[in-house]
């Protein structure tokens, strides 16, 4: 009899990959999808204040008491040997910025993973083609490795009386769920700007005008302009608005240089001399935007007021897709994302749930095993008294009480050790076999063990 998996690829064939090993030599867990998006793009190195030594001693460290209690007297500290230049001020705002970052606010929300559908219906068919009994826990495993054979699913749990703890934000655009309206309102436009525009370039004259030095952003090298342009606000306040609207206006401020180099000023005039204008896309358009192409400064304004009140809902329940979460960067959810993940991977319950419904909808058979596992089966199992069979089913069915998780190999080399050398004999004992498992009498395992049930 062929395998009827044999001819499949493994993409097509998803339980092929399957890890059937003990739970001691099982393989840890793959790696966090989501922790490569801790922080967001262009977020500011955290740096500890002072010098960081630990000491096990604290006591001790802070020397003996004087005679009477108190405290020492303070000793001033000695002081560096400098070769005429003047000790450097700290600057008072670097112990704000050296502040730790503060914990992400945990969020009543409940995160599930769900099955895709296409994928549960080949994973089916080919239960069915195998006929074999599966473990329910290791197939929700294998819907975790690959991003775009799950979805995740977000709904913000329940008070006393049934109502919602809160409502998020959803885009149709981005896919994603938002708890902040201003990221949401952020990340949103961002995208928006690719997605619902198409964007070209023009050239125009250098900017005139004499300049000394020019300012650069110091999170991503972005030249701003010099200080003494026209533009220089609006572009400072652009790169912050789009990018990194996270920190503070003040603490972006902070991450401007200033160059004072004549070929950095001459690069960022090459630079002016092209500019980017966007065109809106006709699925996009409506009769209060003009056909000609806007600005950058046009474009995200026209975002704002017809785009996102369009795009952006308040719900309490989404469903993304597996691919579309692992960019998600909104620290709370995210590290509520983070940690519903590493749950599924110690045991996929939510998957399992999920699994055991679906199974059950496509007329698929569930039972448990001895050890209480769960597995899903084509054929319902039904056990038979094996007195009441031929001697060949009696004979087949009392050897697998007596040696369950046997294997077809052990029991015809136990039954009819000569039925290698006579193919009439091994059919003897095959072919009742084989209709023992089609009827439920006997159960075959997806590694080839062999088990009547009780």
């Amino acid at each position: 009899m062929t395998d009827p998996l044999a001819s499949k690829s493994p993409a097509d064939a998803p339980l092929l990959d399957l890890n059937f090993v003990p739970d001691w030599a099982r393989k840890p867990p793959g790696a966090d999808p989501y922790r490569d998006h801790d922080a967001p793009t262009g977020a500011p190195e955290r740096r500890p204040r002072g010098r960081q030594e630990p000491s096990r001693h604290r006591r001790d460290d802070r020397g003996p008491r004087p005679p009477g209690g108190g405290r020492p007297p303070r000793s001033r500290p000695p002081q560096r040997e400098s070769r005429g230049e003047r000790p450097q001020r700290r600057d008072p705002r670097q112990s704000r910025r050296a502040a730790p970052p503060r914990p992400p606010v945990r969020l009543p929300i409940q995160i599930s993973f769900l099955p895709d559908q296409q994928k549960l219906a080949t994973m089916a068919a080919d239960i069915r083609a195998a006929r074999h009994a599966f473990p329910l826990p290791e197939l929700a495993h294998l819907f975790l490795t690959q991003p775009q054979w799950h979805a995740v699913r977000f709904e913000a749990q329940r008070q006393r009386g049934g109502a919602y703890a809160l409502s998020f934000h959803h885009s149709k655009l981005t896919g994603l769920v938002y708890h902040d309206e201003a990221w949401a309102r952020r990340d949103v436009a961002a995208k928006a700007l690719t997605r619902c525009f198409e964007a070209e370039t023009i050239e125009k004259d250098a900017p005139a005008g004499h300049f000394v030095c020019v300012a650069r952003c110091g999170l991503s090298g972005a030249w701003l302009g010099p200080p003494n342009h026209h533009d220089y606000t609006a572009a400072v306040k652009a790169r912050y608005t789009q990018h990194y609207g996270h920190m503070s206006f003040d603490d972006y401020r902070r991450h401007i240089e200033t160059v004072r180099d004549p070929a950095a000023i001459e690069e960022w005039k090459a630079a002016q001399c092209k500019e980017t204008r966007y065109r809106l896309l006709a699925e996009w358009s409506g009769a209060e935007v003009a056909a000609e192409p806007l600005s950058e400064t046009a474009a995200q304004a026209y975002i704002a007021a017809h785009i996102l009140p369009r795009d952006l809902t308040r719900v309490h329940k989404a469903v993304v897709p597996g691919p579309v979460s692992r960019t998600i960067q909104e620290p709370a959810l995210l590290a509520l994302l983070r940690a519903a993940w590493a749950r599924e991977q110690r045991y996929p319950a939510t998957l399992v749930r999920a699994l055991r419904g679906a199974f059950k909808r496509m007329k698929l058979h569930l039972f448990q095993a001895n050890d209480q596992s769960l597995f899903v089966t084509p054929i319902a199992p039904h056990p038979i008294d094996p007195g009441a069979g031929i001697r060949v089913i009696r004979e087949l069915l009392q050897w697998l009480q007596t040696h369950p998780g046997g294997t077809r190999a052990q029991l015809i080399a136990d039954l009819q050790p000569t039925a290698d050398d006579d193919p009439a004999k091994l059919a003897e004992w095959l072919q009742p076999l084989s209709w023992l498992i089609e009827k439920g009498h006997v159960i075959e395992f997806h590694n080839g063990t062999l088990a009547v049930p009780t």
